[in-house]
């Protein structure tokens, strides 16, 4: 909120109650900031931008839940960045989520469950940093996150994701970061990914530690020298660092049911010919707070 002098007026650390007013004649809100206050669901506001909101346990499957607006497929449309990192969220996340329109997503830090939805993909042609880091999530690695195009941050490590690694993440161009750490993720880790470090694409970090993956092409090996790409603690024959013989044995010996990762792929060719000719001329990487979504893990 603004005050008349043009100076933002907070109201943090607070035992507000009941519903929180109607904010649609703020014509200059740009953040609603809400702390440790108890509250009914989220006004709606044409003009809100970013939510930021740092609560106590909430249950994201319960109706009266604030990722619950998600569900309905309406309010999350008002804005253009969710972000709920380090908060106490659990259950799944919406089915529907793909179906807003957000730019920045940030659910770092929860104890969210589930699989990431399908309906991910549908955030194309808006989603720009999708921060879902120390969770609980779980299920097969979608292939629809492969179809995020101008998705500069994906970020899911430290979760319960398995499967290859879908032929789909050699469509995003646009990554710059790319963290699939820590999950029971297996197979080869595939070469047109690691290209998109190249001249085709912005990656300049990609972190695969911590998974089963067997084997790296050509391109992943020359990033694993240049240090873009970290693949310590899988079962990569003749790589240093790598898991005990027996961890890997016992893990690959486990029934699969992810499906194989596709050889061939479509991506969306509007978006992969735009990205491809804005890409920069080599790889820089970028420091990570100059990202929304990093960045807020300090707020």
């Amino acid at each position: 909120m603004t005050s008349a002098a043009g100076k933002p007026t907070w109201a943090s650390s607070n035992n507000f109650g009941g519903g929180i007013p109607s904010l649609s004649s703020l014509q200059y809100q740009y953040k609603l900031s809400i702390h440790d206050d108890r509250h009914d669901p989220f006004p709606e506001s044409k003009y809100l931008i970013t939510i930021y909101i740092r609560l106590g346990p909430i249950d994201i499957g319960e109706p009266e839940a604030v990722v619950e607006t998600a569900r309905k497929g309406t309010k999350l449309n008002i804005g253009r960045a969710l972000l709920l990192n380090s908060n106490s969220l659990s259950g799944p996340l919406p089915a529907n989520l793909g179906f807003s329109k957000l730019r920045y997503l940030a659910l770092a830090n929860n104890k969210l469950t589930g699989p990431i939805p399908p309906s991910i993909m549908h955030m194309q042609d808006f989603l720009l940093e999708m921060h879902l880091l120390n969770n609980q999530l779980s299920g097969c690695l979608p292939n629809e996150l492969g179809m995020l195009t101008k998705t500069a941050v994906i970020d899911a490590g430290m979760n319960q994701l398995t499967g290859p690694i879908p032929s789909s993440f050699s469509c995003l161009n646009s990554v710059e970061q790319l963290n699939l750490g820590g999950n029971r993720l297996y197979g080869q880790v595939p070469d047109a990914l690691c290209k998109l470090a190249g001249p085709a694409g912005r990656l300049s970090n990609l972190t695969l530690s911590g998974n089963y993956f067997t084997s790296v092409g050509p391109a992943c090996s020359a990033l694993i020298k240049d240090g873009v790409l970290d693949v310590k603690y899988n079962c990569i024959p003749g790589v240093a660092n790598q898991r005990a013989a027996a961890e890997c044995a016992s893990f690959l010996s486990q029934p699969k049911t992810c499906p194989a990762a596709n050889a061939r792929v479509v991506c969306p060719a509007a978006d992969a010919k735009k990205n491809a000719a804005a890409a920069p001329e080599g790889t820089a990487a970028r420091d990570y707070s100059s990202y929304v979504t990093y960045a807020t893990l300090h707020e």
